[in-house]
């Protein structure tokens, strides 16, 4: 799909809503372009440590190479909509760290490390942090009312599915042939995205101390009772406990092991 001419922005109907709600979703969907920036630098990275394994199937250098297009068009929707509804906001508000440290400091770290596998870095970005990512965007579709909104945000949610689907298929292919140490240090991957950038609040913004991004959240929020494409952060974060308790199960099934975090709101083992 082409973001340019695929989706109907000019049929979004501004008239419907208040300043108050396009401010709020244009500073949301902008941010959704800020965090895509990542995965427009990740997924090249992560290509150029597979293309120089000769071992590794095809297959999935052919994904991850379809996939840097991929996330340099989910940019480019979250930007015409969030231009869409009165403007871009060029720059992320003072104290968003999670894109500025967390996120982008975590992918500069694992793509061109040595000591970290290929397979670590599927199973961290596009197994845990694409996956959740899938999860909450499907809430997010149910919950939007607006349709040129819904209309984004199903064409993105189409292309992270296959993301993730990639993630999978490529770890369970390759863990029955894996060493010991060389699962571990898909575990430890695993235990560094879960710890130090998921429950650090990246998708679930209930884990940001109250003063970290209080404007996103609040524009979130607002967005969300507009039916611009959110949900409060509370439904998010349900989605959020839900995902986990998917990921460890199906993680425990390869021998790795997402640990119990109770102050998620978990109250029993998946």
């Amino acid at each position: 799909w082409d973001p340019e001419t695929d989706i109907p922005y000019a049929t979004f109907d501004r008239s419907k809503f208040s300043q108050e709600q396009l401010d709020a979703a244009r500073l949301g969907w902008s941010r959704r372009a800020w965090t895509e920036y990542t995965g427009v630098i990740e997924s090249p990275a992560m290509l150029i440590r597979l293309a120089l394994d000769g071992q590794i199937p095809i297959e999935v250098k052919f994904v991850l190479a379809a996939k840097v297009v991929e996330e340099a068009r989910h940019c480019e929707a979250s930007f015409l909509l969030a231009e869409a509804m009165g403007g871009y906001v060029v720059e992320p508000p003072p104290g968003d760290a999670i894109v500025k440290m967390v996120v982008a400091g975590f992918r500069d770290r694992l793509a061109f490390n040595p000591d970290v596998s290929p397979e670590a870095g599927l199973a961290a970005w596009h197994i845990i942090s694409e996956g959740i990512a899938v999860d909450i965007f499907a809430a997010r579709y149910r919950a939007c009312k607006e349709p040129v909104t819904k209309e984004v945000l199903r064409l993105i949610l189409q292309d992270e599915v296959r993301h993730v689907a990639v993630g999978w298929d490529y770890l369970e292919y390759r863990i029955p042939q894996m060493t010991k140490a060389e699962i571990q240090v898909v575990q430890d991957a695993v235990l560094e995205i879960m710890e130090n950038v998921e429950m650090k609040g990246f998708h679930s913004m209930c884990l940001l101390p109250d003063d970290l991004e209080s404007e996103l959240k609040e524009a979130e929020a607002i967005a969300a009772a507009a039916g611009l494409g959110f949900c409060s952060a509370e439904q998010e974060h349900e989605v959020f406990v839900r995902s986990i308790q998917s990921l460890r199960k199906r993680f425990g099934k390869m021998g790795i092991t997402v640990p119990l975090y109770a102050e998620i709101g978990e109250t029993q083992p998946a």
